[in-house]
């Protein structure tokens, strides 16, 4: 396992955490508790009337006691059913689980954060039930939890991810699909590696690109070059004009919705390859792409016109 795979793992999280709801991102985490405890998680779901008394999971060695918000999408305006579910949940358990209950978690899928709401909530509970700990586990959460997983158990519940030895060997084809499935010029050749001026470190850092997405732009660079000869070598002259375009205005349409420039580059990224599980070779031509139009300027801020 390399640097570059955990690289692909954020951004498989990111999107996996935004895009599990409701029962899915219960699943989802009861799958990451299982490999990581095995039997001492005890995956929990309603039967008929009795309910699941306000418990997705329990861990039978600590007694900590877990409940899960999936939102739509990662969707953090809904404060009232966040903050209304954590008291409803914790209520129940509190009423029906405070014999085996030492500790009570929110698991949520809210990547950009929790209202402070809900931090109100939790230290509410607090100081109403002292004998009892809580906490969140958000993406950092989950995140350290994979961490310590095997490579193999990550590519189950992420899929697999891309090495820096995957990078050498750039895939033109996987290239072609990305760019609507036109008519590609193949060749053969190894990449040419001489004479490739880097990504603009100033721009990376300028739009406060995450260390993840900063290292995949900078690392993607030197595949930019085969971007550009497809493009410019195209059957078709305007081709590399409209997909400059295309990512211009998905970019603008995202940066219109505020969010941070982690969601965007992964919204980008999930725009080039679909929704779903990414083969490698796909990753890497989607990093190519992304790092060309990157640098050219088409998507994020040039560094050298904000400061005019």
């Amino acid at each position: 396992m390399d640097l570059t795979q955990e690289h692909w793992w954020s951004i498989s999280l990111n999107l996996k955490l935004r895009e599990s709801h409701g029962d899915a991102f219960q699943d989802f985490f009861s799958a990451i508790m299982e490999k990581m405890h095995g039997d001492d998680f005890v995956r929990v779901r309603a039967f008929g009337q009795l309910g699941d008394k306000g418990c997705d999971g329990y861990l039978l060695s600590s007694g900590q006691l877990f409940q899960c918000y999936g939102a739509l999408n990662g969707d953090k305006n809904k404060v009232k059913t966040l903050v209304g579910k954590m008291k409803e949940d914790f209520e129940k358990s509190k009423l029906q689980l405070s014999s085996i209950m030492t500790e009570w978690y929110m698991v949520h899928n809210l990547v950009d954060g929790l209202p402070v709401e809900a931090i109100l909530v939790i230290k509410s509970l607090e100081e109403e039930n002292p004998s009892i700990k809580f906490g969140f586990i958000g993406k950092e959460g989950v995140a350290a939890r994979i961490a310590g997983l095997d490579e193999s158990d990550k590519v189950q519940l992420l899929g697999p991810a891309a090495t820096n030895a995957d990078s050498l060997d750039f895939q033109l084809e996987e290239l072609r699909d990305l760019v609507k499935n036109f008519v590609a010029v193949y060749s053969n050749g190894e990449p040419i590696l001489e004479n490739i001026d880097p990504v603009p470190v100033d721009k990376l850092d300028a739009n406060n690109l995450p260390n993840h997405w900063h290292a995949l732009i900078s690392a993607g660079w030197k595949n930019a070059h085969i971007v550009s000869k497809y493009l410019g070598d195209h059957t078709d002259p305007l081709i590399g004009a409209n997909t400059a375009e295309m990512f211009n205005h998905r970019y603008s349409y995202l940066k219109a919705q505020h969010l941070s420039p982690e969601l965007i580059m992964d919204s980008l990224y999930e725009y080039v390859t679909g929704i779903g599980t990414v083969s490698p070779a796909r990753q890497v031509a989607a990093q190519a792409l992304l790092a060309h139009f990157f640098e050219s300027c088409d998507i994020f801020e040039n560094i050298h016109r904000e400061l005019i």
